[in-house]
């Protein structure tokens, strides 16, 4: 059953015209209302606000001015009925046609965008209504813009279908009538996630001693993630991330059972030894704690390689990409559960399954994400050809 405080904001919000019109969106708020109540019947203490079964009535500028503060909430789901205009209502009813031309009329804010801005450790999960034509890699830009981890969307059109999908463009189509139950068991798994935000302590830049090996297989796999990119992101980005243990490169800071992970949303096909930084092997205040260049924060999936590297000490090196390893000697048969990019629950999962003796190469894939492959091998120069020759597939 649910643990968490949960918003749920539906319904068609009105905007005062003058004393006695409004302006009012289409929109009823049943969805709004089998949302609430399904996360209700499943332990969760929900809040209402909007225009729906239960809930604070608030109009436009109220809502506005309550996305604006810190919202005391673990999720807040967004799927009210918004006007795309904002006006300035006249003191005295509208009664000529100056009257409704010296309206003040401007384009209104994205709510959701001031909901990330002053709540950014609320889990959002926004709706989002798309023309039949637009392409789903539009809504990953959009969700990936917005640093959301998930969104309902829908097409123009298209009645009673919803898909709802993470940023990594795993997405689940399903029907109006069992969206609620979908969302529910989502957020449910959601709230058994564990992340770590990240403190920079200070400059360090590594001597990387096999970058060159690095740089070599990311390149060998540039044809297969061009497939991903142009079905997903289109970032121009190698996406995925390498790390290895402090031990493997020449630093003037030792951190006890650390060590260097590529930064965030950095190309790998051209990486430079400033393109790493170290994390430390224990927390701090339960933060992650790095050094490097102080922008360039380490990779989100940080927090999994730290559990590994804790975990299995014959772990030298980790490579993971979003594409999938087929059946071969070093991939393990085991698929594993899908989790948020970041959350220390895939570490533990990897760590479950994995060797507990030294491997010089052992892989196994993610749902959803893609391959985690462990490197034994003090050089990783061997284990990296291996596998660069296993056969991936982007489907699964």
């Amino acid at each position: 059953m649910g643990n968490g405080r949960i918003l749920v904001v539906g319904g068609p919000i009105e905007q005062m015209i003058d004393p006695v019109l409004k302006l009012v969106p289409t929109g009823n708020g049943r969805l709004a209302t089998l949302i609430a109540d399904e996360f209700e019947f499943n332990g969760f203490d929900v809040t209402r606000w909007g225009n729906f079964s239960g809930a604070e009535t608030l109009m436009f500028e109220e809502l506005q001015n309550r996305c604006r503060q810190k919202l005391n909430f673990d999720v807040i789901i967004f799927l009210a009925h918004l006007p795309n205009i904002l006006i300035s209502p006249l003191s005295d009813k509208i009664r000529s046609e100056n009257d409704w031309a010296s309206l003040g009329v401007e384009k209104a804010p994205k709510l959701v965008q001031l909901i990330k801005l002053h709540s950014p450790k609320a889990v959002l999960v926004p709706f989002k209504l798309i023309d039949q034509d637009v392409d789903r890699i539009e809504v990953i830009k959009w969700m990936l813009k917005l640093k959301v981890g998930w969104t309902v969307y829908l097409r123009l059109g298209l009645k009673g279908r919803f898909w709802l999908t993470d940023a990594l463009g795993n997405e689940t189509e399903v029907e109006r009538s069992k969206l609620a139950a979908l969302l529910a068991k989502t957020i449910e798994r959601q709230m058994k996630v564990r992340r770590r935000s990240s403190k920079w302590q200070g400059v360090e830049t590594p001597q990387v001693e096999y970058l060159e090996a690095l740089v070599d297989f990311s390149r060998k796999m540039q044809p297969g993630f061009s497939q991903l990119i142009e079905r997903n992101v289109a970032s121009g980005r190698w996406p995925g991330n390498f790390s290895f243990r402090c031990t493997h490169s020449f630093l003037s800071k030792r951190e006890k059972d650390g060590f260097m992970i590529t930064r965030r949303n950095v190309a790998k096909n051209g990486m430079k030894e400033e393109d790493f930084v170290l994390v430390a092997g224990e927390l701090k205040d339960d933060h992650l704690v790095f050094w490097g260049d102080r922008k360039s924060k380490p990779s989100t999936d940080a927090p999994v390689h730290r559990i590994i590297y804790q975990r299995l000490p014959w772990v030298k090196y980790i490579v993971h990409g979003h594409m999938f390893a087929d059946r071969d000697r070093v991939v393990g048969d085991d698929w594993l559960d899908l989790w948020p990019c970041g959350a220390e629950n895939e570490g533990e999962d990897v760590v479950r399954v994995a060797p507990k003796d030294k491997q010089s190469l052992w892989v196994v894939n993610v749902t959803g994400h893609g391959f985690v492959a462990l490197i034994g091998d003090e050089d990783p120069r061997d284990a990296l050809n291996e596998l660069s020759k296993l056969k991936f597939t982007i489907d699964k």
